[in-house]
C-alpha cells in the first residue's frame, strides 16, 4: 500500500480540524453555555488556547517550548532546567540560566514566527517555574 503526504494551506487545515480534533479540551458544562473557551493540548501550542494563531497543527511553522526529556540512564544533576524548543521540524535543547535560555528562545522564535515571541517567552517562564519546583522536590 502506498501512502502519500498531501500538502495543503494552513487555512484549509484549520477549517478541517477546528471543530473536532484529539487535542481540544472542553468541560461538559461549557458546551451547554453560549460563551465558553476551548483549550488545546497540542505540544506545539504556546498558550493552550484553541485558536488558529497558536495552533501547531495548522501552522506552516509550528513553535513549541517544553521541558527537555532526558534519556532514562542520564543524570539530571548537570542541568535539571533544560528546555526543548521546537521550531518547524527541528527540536533543539536549550540549557543554561534563564536569561541565556530566554535569549536563545527569542532568537529562534523570532526567526520563524515573530508574532509568537512574547507567548514563547511566557511559556518558557512557566516551564522553568515548574522545573525549579520539581528539582527542589527531588
Amino acid at each position: 500500500m502506498v501512502k502519500s503526504v498531501v500538502e495543503c494551506s494552513p487555512d484549509l487545515t484549520w477549517a478541517l480540524v477546528a471543530k473536532n480534533n484529539v487535542f481540544i479540551r472542553r468541560s461538559r458544562s461549557a458546551t451547554r453555555q453560549k460563551c465558553f473557551r476551548s483549550f488545546s493540548a497540542e505540544p506545539t501550542n504556546l498558550t493552550s488556547e484553541h485558536k488558529f494563531k497558536y495552533s501547531g497543527i495548522a501552522a506552516s511553522t509550528p513553535v513549541g517550548v517544553n521541558a527537555f526529556k532526558y534519556p532514562a540512564d542520564y543524570s539530571k544533576k548537570k542541568n535539571p532546567t533544560a528546555v526543548a524548543v521546537t521550531v518547524g521540524d527541528k527540536t533543539s535543547k536549550v540549557a543554561g540560566i534563564f536569561q541565556q535560555q530566554a535569549k536563545a528562545v527569542a532568537g529562534a522564535v523570532a526567526a520563524a514566527r515573530p508574532d509568537l515571541t512574547v507567548p514563547a517567552l511566557a511559556k518558557l517562564s512557566s516551564v522553568q517555574r515548574g522545573l525549579r519546583v520539581a528539582a527542589k522536590a527531588q
